[in-house]
This record gives structure tokens, sequence and C-alpha cells, in this order.
């Protein structure tokens, strides 16, 4: 009894109840220590590695900022900057009591953005020029050209129009011309195959009383008498009748070859009839259409200068609008077609007439003489031929009315065309000497260093485009050059077409598409331009030349180079030349409409205003070698010097995969980097522990289920942390 009575006795039962609820105390007690220490530990580690990966990228390559504004991972290795920085947090200066005493395990960097990448790259670019853009384009640029959006608008339209009519206009009067000449031939066969027989048809009748009385007489003979009159019949006889036959015969061939010039004459006709058709078409499509609505969009525009869209020309827009509303009278009215084709037709018709006539001359000529006095119908018969051939000939012969009306018709048409042509010609010559320069610097001699760089150049650009993946069938891009082959015509409207395409682009940048002005920003500031100065030099020879040679380099061109692509030293520079002489041709032919609007005929004022516009083309060119810059124009009297023209060009031609790479390309050729290699984002891996104080058994078993987010190893949690930072 004695030893249940222990167990249930009451004394001490308080304290075994302390005893195990304590214990349970300090055992939870404990755990929550141990995981408020590795939550505490957790972000330590996180700051840890985060500060790291900063202290990784604060190594930069400094020559590649301070030359381009980008950064690039260089200098001090970075993985040893990530491990000094981690061990600083761990080892802190003081010596006091430390909750946490953690540790690196392992550590390492990686590379997980590299400036070689097209998207990284033009990122640093933005950001860049974002902040640090040296001039604000909408005052600098954009503002000049705003005054004159409304001039150029109607000179584009006028252009454009004035140039697509006046080439189907010259194949419609050629056509015209071939028909008109053909009809001049039906007359001249007529003259030269009938007219002689006519006069000895009406011959023969009028000699025909004398054969009767020849017939008379030698019949009336005595009997022991000879006829007397014997030669003189058979020769009057042989005569009419070969005159007879062969009037037959020409008119017959005259009429046939009449109709078959009459259907040339015709599908002639035709052809000219739908190319003026054509003509009317292009001048009530592009009244509706208009020109690009980059010019409206920028005569909108309201900029901080207080430009607006109002043109400097104001008073002069008529004259474009008066051109293009006489264009309409070169344009023929269907009727006047319909009309001519009537007229082709009564000319074979009265040469048909005609046949008939001398038919029926033949007819009276058999029946006269074979025995029958039918001189009233000889005489009749010949003189309806002979008032055949002269209603013919008074109409279509070289004098004829209807002949006449057509030439003089015709040379009213054409009554400025010999001054137009005059002005085509000269326009002509003096852009063949444009040209001939544009030539001279392409071909520059001694190139082999240049040609060497530019090479290499390509090979670091196509290594670009490669690892971008956006490498193209045509790896050079080119710019606009002055095709042989085309005329001034033609060039003035590719010229206006170019500046349309600028004004769009200056009208994008001013409503708010940011990004494609500060690339172009990038690029000007950046890099290195032509001097200007040296354009002229090519023209002079000698030692002027030579110092245009030695100009070539890359390293004095790299905006051109950036722009157009070319990979011959002095392709870039020439095509360059060849587009400013383009955009200064578009701006003075504007001039030159205005100042030809008194000439009257469209295409007369068309070409005066090319030929102007060529002419002032030409000394813009030259006062920008002298000086570096020319006048905008003399409506819109601002300065614009040389780069500001390549601002233009680099949004004429816009921007992509391969502009981005031959800037890479160039900074790569300068530095002697591969920004395939140059690494703007890192990543860090951190494996770091800190001491467990209690229950490391316990602790493990909460690691295995994934709650603790790390593993308990050898009394130490650890854990592993991946950070990663870029440049931007």
């Amino acid at each position: 009894m004695s030893r249940w009575h222990f167990w249930r006795s009451g004394d001490g039962a308080v304290s075994i109840y302390l005893v195990v609820s304590t214990a349970a105390m300090l055992l939870v007690t404990s755990l929550l220590i141990d995981i408020a220490r590795i939550a505490a530990f957790q972000k330590q580690s996180e700051l840890a590695a985060q500060s790291g990966i900063r202290s990784a990228l604060s190594a930069y390559d400094g020559e590649l900022y301070e030359q381009y504004g980008l950064f690039g991972a260089g200098g001090t290795d970075r993985g040893e900057l990530f491990a000094q920085a981690v061990e600083l947090n761990w080892n802190p200066d003081d010596k006091g009591f430390r909750l946490l005493r953690g540790r690196t395990e392992s550590s390492h960097v990686n590379s997980y953005e590299v400036l070689g990448n097209h998207a990284v790259f033009t990122r640093q670019v933005l950001e860049e020029t974002k902040y640090k853009a040296p001039i604000d384009f909408t005052i600098e640029i954009a503002s000049k050209f705003v005054p004159m959006a409304s001039s150029m608008k109607e000179a584009s339209m006028s252009v454009e129009m004035l140039e697509q009519v006046r080439r189907l206009y010259d194949e419609r009067e050629k056509r015209l011309q071939e028909v008109l000449s053909l009809q001049k031939q039906m007359a001249a066969d007529m003259r030269n195959s009938i007219g002689a027989l006519v006069q000895s048809a009406v011959g023969i009748a009028s000699g025909y009383s004398m054969y009767v009385q020849w017939r008379m007489a030698d019949a009336m003979r005595g009997a022991n008498e000879e006829p007397q009159h014997t030669a003189s019949i058979q020769t009057y006889r042989n005569h009419a009748y070969s005159t007879a036959s062969l009037l037959a015969a020409n008119c017959a061939a005259v009429l046939q070859s009449h109709r078959e010039k009459q259907q040339k004459a015709e599908a002639l006709l035709q052809e000219a009839e739908r190319l003026n058709e054509e003509m009317h078409a292009i001048i009530q499509r592009l009244r509706e259409e208009g020109a690009g609505d980059g010019f409206d969009r920028m005569n909108r525009q309201s900029l901080q200068d207080g430009s607006s869209g109002s043109h400097g020309a104001q008073g002069d827009l008529s004259a474009f609008g008066e051109a293009r509303e006489a264009a309409d009278k070169l344009v023929l009215k269907q009727a006047w077609f319909a009309a001519y084709r009537m007229e082709l037709q009564e000319q074979t018709a009265d040469m048909q007439k005609v046949n008939a006539a001398a038919a029926a001359f033949g007819q009276a000529v058999t029946a006269s003489l074979g025995g029958y006095d039918s001189s009233g119908v000889l005489s009749e018969t010949s003189r309806q031929l002979e008032l055949a051939y002269h209603a013919y000939a008074a109409k279509y012969d070289q004098q004829g009315t209807v002949i006449q009306a057509r030439q003089n018709e015709l040379d009213a048409r054409r009554s400025n065309d010999r001054e137009r042509k005059s002005n085509e010609a000269a326009a002509n010559s003096k852009l063949g000497q444009v040209r001939q320069l544009i030539q001279a610097m392409a071909a520059a001699p001694n190139q082999g260093a240049n040609r060497e760089t530019f090479r290499e150049v390509q090979k670091r650009m196509e290594a670009s485009l490669k690892f971008n993946e956006a490498a193209e069938a045509q790896l050079g891009e080119g710019g606009t050059s002055t095709d042989s082959s085309e005329k001034a015509g033609e060039e003035t409207r590719k010229s206006m077409a170019s500046i349309s395409t600028i004004f769009s682009g200056m009208a994008d940048l001013l409503e708010g598409i940011r990004d494609p002005l500060y690339i172009n920003e990038y690029i000007i500031h950046r890099f290195t331009s032509f001097d200007p100065r040296l354009f002229g030099r090519i023209s002079e020879g000698g030692g002027s030349q030579a110092a245009f040679t030695s100009a070539l380099a890359l390293e004095n061109q790299e905006v051109e180079y950036i722009l157009y692509g070319f990979h011959e030293p002095a392709a870039n520079v020439a095509a360059a030349y060849g587009e400013l002489f383009s955009i200064r041709l578009a701006i003075r032919t504007m001039e030159g409409f205005i100042a030809s609007r008194a000439l009257g005929h469209p295409l007369l004022v068309l070409s005066a205003a090319v030929l102007y516009g060529i002419e002032n083309s030409i000394a813009d060119m030259a006062t920008i070698s002298q000086k570096g810059t020319v006048e905008l124009s003399k409506y819109a009297p601002a300065e614009l010097s040389y780069l500001d023209y390549l601002r233009l060009f680099l949004i004429l031609h816009g921007g992509g995969s391969k502009r981005t790479a031959r800037m890479i390309a160039v900074i790569e050729h300068n530095t002697d980097l591969t920004l395939t290699s140059v690494s703007t984002g890192l990543t860090g891996e951190l494996t770091s522990s800190v001491n467990l104080w209690f229950l490391p058994g316990l602790m493990r078993s909460f690691a295995l289920t994934g709650l603790l987010g790390g593993k308990v190893k050898n009394n130490r949690y650890e854990a592993t942390h991946t950070i990663g930072w870029s440049y931007g």
C-alpha cells in the first residue's frame, strides 16, 4: 500500500508540471529564436548580395563612358569586388556582441546583359541623350522649317503633278505629230503619184476634139489619097489609154496606201487619247490626294520660339495653284479626238472620190476612143477628176486648210516648247556637272589604307548583326545618289519626295515620337562628321584634291558612315553631298515656281523653276563649301549648317539594326573593345551561412520540409541568394 501511496500523493505535483511546461516553453522559445535569427540572416544576406552587386558594377570602363557616355563593366575584377563588399557586411568594425555571425561560403558573378545587344545599347543611348542632349531639336531645326511647310507642300504637289503630266504630254504630242506626219505622207503620195496624171487627163479631154477632126479628115480623103493623121491619131490613142490605165492603177495604189496609213494614224491617235486620259486621271488623283501629311502636321505646330505654321511666302502660294490649274488646259477633250478620227476617215473618203473620178475618166476614154463621139462625157469626167483632185489638195496638201489647221493647232500648243526644251537642256547640262563632281568624289584615288579600316569596321558590323540575329541579304544600305540616267525634272521630283519624308519625320518628332530624335542626336554629338569645306577641293585639282582624298579616313566621317553604310572610303561623303544637293534643289525649286509664275504655260513654269533650282543649288553648294552653312531659303532666312542637314538625313533614312550595328562597329574600332563582351548587367550569387544556437537537429527537419528556404549543414543554416542589377 505504501508504494501506491507515493504515486497518489499530491506533494510536489505543481513542481513537476512547472518543469514540464517550462521545458516546453524553452523548446518553443529556442525554436523561435533560431527562426528569427534565420529570418534576420536572410535579410542581411540579401542586403549583402545587393551591396556586392552594386560594388561590382561600380567598376566601369572609364574611356567608354567619357567618349560615348556608355556604361560597361571594366577595371577591377568584378568577382573580387562582390566578395569584398559581402565580407564587409559580415565583419563590421564593432567588436561587441553579435546576434548573427554570418560568413560567406561561396560567391561568384555572372553577366546577363552585354552592351553589344542592340536593345541594351539603344536603351543606354536613350538614357544618355535624354538628359544630356546639347541642343533642343525643336527650336534649333524644326522651327526653321515650319514657316516653309505650306510653300513646300504646294511646290511638292506642283512638281509631282506637272512632272508626271509633262512626261505624258510629251508622249502624247509625239503621237499626234506622227499622226499629222502620216496625213502629210498620204497627201504627198497623192500629189506625187496622181498630180501629173490629172493634168494629162485634162489635156486628153481638151485634145479630144482634134482627135475627132483627125479621124474625120482621114475618113473623108480621096480614093487615091494616103491617110494624113494616122501617126497623130495613134499617138493620141496610146497616150489616152496609157494615161487612163496608169491613173487608175496609181489611184488604186494611193487609196490602198491611204487605208493603211489611216489605220496606223488611228492607232497612234488612240494611243494619244489614252495618254491624254492618263494625264486627266493623274491631275484629278493628285488634286484629291495632295502632298504628304507631314507638311500639314508641321504647319499645325506651335513651337517654343513662337514659330508657327504660317509660311514665309503667303502671298505667293497662288503661283503653285495657278500652275496646277493651268495643267487642265493641257488635257484635250474627248470630242477633239473624235473629230480628228473623223478627219482621218474623211481624208481617205476624199481619196476614194478621186479614185472614183479616175475610174469614170478611164471608162470615158475607152468609150470615146472606141468609135463613139463622147466628147461631152470625156470632158465632164476629166473636169470631175480635176475637181476631186483639187478639192483633196486644197484640204490636205502642204498648204491645205485641214493640214494647215492641224499644224497651226499643234504649233500653238507647242508655242513654249522651244523655250521649255532649252530650259530642260540647260538644267540637264548643269545637273550633269553635279553628277561628274559626285563621281569624282566617289572615285578619289589612293584609298588603300582607308579601305582597310572600312573593311575592319565592316567585319565588326557583320559580327554585331549576327550576334543580334538581324543580318540581312544586303549588308550595305547606302543613301541617295544621283542617277546619271535621270533627267533634271525626275531628279527634282525625287528631291521633293525626300523633303516630304523629312517633314513627316520632323512632325513625328514634334508630336512626341522622341526616341529616333535622341538616337540621331547621339550620333551627331558623339561621332565625327566630314568637314564640308573640303567639298570644294575636289574640283580644284592638284594639292586641294589631295587634301580631300587624305580627309576620307573613317575618323573624319563617322556620322556619314553610320548614316549611309558604304564600305568604300569616299562613297559615304559623296552620298552626303548628293543628298545635300537634292534637298537644296527641292527648296530652290519651290522658290523657282514663285519666280517663274509670270511665264504662264505650266510646263514652261516647271522647266524654269527646275533650272532656277539647279542653278541656285549649285551656288548653295559652293557657299556651304566656303562657310559650312547656307541660308535655308529667301522665304525662311535662317542659317543651317552641314551638321544640321545630316540631322535631316538621319530622319530621312530612319534607324534599324544595321545603323545600330554600324554605331557599335565604330565604337569598337575606336576603343578596341568588343561590346558583345562588355557587361552592362550582372548577377551575383552568394551562398552564406549562420550558426544555429539551439536544436540544430530539429531545424534540420524543418529545413527538409522547405519551410526555411535553405538547409542546415554542420550546425549551421546555409542559404543562397541571387541578385541581378544593371546600368540601366
